[in-house]
């Protein structure tokens, strides 16, 4: 009995003595370590690696593998680009290769589609936001690296690649497309009846040129009984900031805040103001966004929306509203990190949260409502994300692979009616019976 009750005060003092150190041990995780502790554990690591590990491993090796961890962690669009991969950023703003036209953000088990190019490959092939490619040309991409999954898209105009889809409540299918040189005419434009309907599908260096040339030719060829603009943002990734800014400037007075960017320190905190006068004079204006819509896209939704210049149909938008500066690093290669975000005029943050319609239109697909709720957005991006949020996504993953239904190819949505669309002009010409043009 004595023994048993020894025992037992031991064990209870055992609690009590891990329960305290465990707190201790809490607390210290929670203070920050000085910049010596740091270079000094990472020593202690790097030795301990170097001397332990099983196979030789060089000191740039485990350099690059710690800026890569490192800088990664942060969020998802901020990275540590080794030589190769630096390169290879280089030769894509440049051009210097065929590709499918999509937007993307690469996770650890594929490549996320943000949203198809209008008119590339990708847009062709049916590619939608959201939609996970999971292997290229039957090889996982889970067991390749960022950088040769990257070269798997990319690759010399006309040649084939062949990737599989993970698609919400579809079971995983096979695409087959062929890379081009990505050259995107950014706008199109169309009468809808006394309507001019301008499609924007990316922000580049002629966006704005283009825009102007739509809404003159609109103008001319519907006369003084238009009744206003419809300008489609959907599923257009961003681009350019200037080209955000300088579009926004073409439904706004001269002088109005259009996005204001702001990071650590003043070379990080920058403000943009309209620089021409609203070319439309006030003519009522619809904008319409959905979970493809990013960036650049989110700026001028955004703004148009604080100064109640437009009403905004759809559904919320993707919520990229980071900014990122690439800096070289001498001979090891490159870093790309978020040194600031994007706010409206009225100060509202775009990165996690989108933008909100002012009405909420779901599109529709043969009678059914395809709901944007649980589409790919910012907020569902690695270190970007809740643990509620994660439940959700898995709970979807877990229904996609229950459910199995054939894909739809680009040809049956073609004769599919644009239900936003219709709904936008319908909103638009509510607006203009109470507009007075003179």
């Amino acid at each position: 009995m004595v023994f048993k009750n020894t025992f037992l005060t031991l064990c209870l003092m055992a609690l009590v003595n891990s329960s305290s150190f465990s707190a201790a041990v809490l607390e210290k995780k929670q203070q920050d370590f000085s910049k010596k502790e740091l270079f000094s554990f990472f020593e202690k690591i790097t030795e301990k690696l170097t001397t332990d590990y099983v196979e030789d491993i060089t000191n740039r090796e485990l350099l690059e593998g710690a800026l890569s961890g490192m800088v990664a962690s942060l969020d998802p669009h901020s990275s540590f680009l080794n030589a190769k991969k630096y390169n290879n950023m280089k030769n894509y703003v440049a051009g210097k290769f065929g590709g499918l036209g999509i937007e993307i953000i690469i996770e650890k088990d594929g490549i996320r589609v943000i949203s198809p190019i209008e008119d590339t490959p990708a847009f062709k092939a049916g590619l939608l936001p959201g939609d996970l490619i999971v292997a290229i040309a039957g090889k996982p991409i889970s067991t390749m690296s960022d950088l040769d999954a990257l070269k798997g898209l990319r690759g010399d105009p006309n040649t084939k690649v062949t990737v599989t889809i993970f698609r919400e409540k579809q079971s995983p299918f096979e695409v087959t497309m062929t890379r081009e040189f990505i050259k995107v005419a950014p706008v199109k434009f169309r009468r809808e009846g006394n309507v001019g309907y301008v499609r924007i599908s990316t922000f580049n260096d002629v966006t704005t040129t283009e825009t102007i040339k739509a809404i003159r030719a609109l103008k001319k060829e519907i006369g003084k009984n238009i009744l206003g603009f419809v300008l489609d943002l959907r599923s257009n990734p961003g681009g350019l900031l200037d080209q955000a800014v300088s579009i926004s400037s073409l439904f706004l007075q001269r002088g109005k805040t259009i996005v204001t960017i702001k990071g650590k320190g003043k070379e990080q905190f920058a403000s943009f103001e309209s620089n021409s006068s609203d070319m439309t004079r006030g003519l009522p204006l619809v904008v319409l966004v959905n979970s493809g819509s990013a960036s650049a896209s989110e700026i001028v939704a955004g703004a148009l929306q604080d100064y109640k210049r437009a009403i905004i149909v759809g559904t919320k938008s993707f919520g990229k509203g980071s900014v990122q500066r690439i800096s070289p690093l001498d001979d090891l290669g490159g870093l790309r990190l978020t040194i600031a975000l994007y706010y409206t005029p009225l100060g509202r943050s775009i990165q996690k949260e989108g933008i909100i319609p002012d009405i909420k239109i779901e599109q529709q697909l043969d009678l059914q409502t395809i709901s944007s709720d649980d589409r790919l957005r910012e907020a569902y991006l690695k270190d970007a994300i809740s643990k509620e949020q994660k439940a959700k996504v898995k709970k979807l993953a877990s229904e996609s692979r229950e459910k199995s239904t054939k894909p739809k190819t680009l040809k049956q949505f073609e004769d599919i009616p644009d239900y936003q669309l219709k709904q936008a002009l319908n909103v638009l010409r509510a607006m203009s019976l109470g507009f007075s043009k003179n």
